[in-house]
């Protein structure tokens, strides 16, 4: 091999660790930390200090998909184990327990940024009696700690990088917002657009029984 060549060769191989800097592959955990301003998963596995009386559980429906019943009330959350966003450990969501809200995001879609600061702020105002917990949906953990430190989001978000509970709740559109029982049961599903604060903390009142 002539010296020029050999040069050339040994500058590819010092470039190619570089070329996967932003290139994980869907569903690798972010880097711990990340410059994320979003909370830790930490006690979302435990229901909120104040979550108030629980409602009375309804019948549950038969066992299937979600999409089995228009709003997926009564079913379960899924078996997923998503990394979470700050930190980068496995969460799994089945393990949830409300009362809790779900949103699912990404920087990419404009309705989630009218969304994402109402959900902030009734995170901020509700936070002992509901959980509030982002999906960050088939995105870049860094484009969404970017988003979220420029509308001032705090809440803890894990990452869902192949949009699988997407997937699972039959939905093509962002954002969609799930509403958990203290038992980790759906009890809605909200597929209809941006929430405000007003409409979001009704919601949670009908559904899940929890005032603010």
């Amino acid at each position: 091999m002539s010296p020029a060549r050999a040069v050339a060769v040994a500058v590819l191989l010092a470039l190619l660790p570089l070329a996967g800097c932003d290139g994980a592959a869907p569903g690798d955990p972010p880097a711990a930390g990340a410059g994320s301003p979003l909370a830790g998963c930490a006690g979302l596995t435990e229901p909120p200090p104040s979550p108030g009386p629980p409602l009375s559980p309804g019948p549950p429906l038969s066992p299937g998909p979600l999409p089995a019943s228009p709003a997926g009330a009564g079913q379960p959350l899924p078996e997923l184990e998503l990394p979470c966003l700050t930190g980068g450990e496995p969460f799994r969501l089945a393990e949830l327990r409300g009362p809790a809200v779900v949103n699912l995001w990404a920087s990419w879609c404009l309705p989630c940024r009218d969304e994402l600061p109402a959900l902030q702020r009734y995170a901020d105002r509700a936070g002992d009696r509901v959980h509030v917990l982002g999906v960050v949906t088939e995105d870049r953990p860094d484009a969404a700690a970017a988003l979220a430190a420029d509308l001032g989001i705090r809440f803890p978000a894990v990452l869902d990088r192949r949009a699988r509970l997407q997937a699972e709740l039959g939905t093509a559109v962002l954002p969609v917002t799930l509403f958990v029982d203290a038992a980790g049961r759906l009890r809605h599903v909200h597929r209809t657009g941006a929430l405000d604060q007003p409409e979001l903390a009704r919601l949670v009142a009908e559904h899940l029984g929890a005032a603010a």
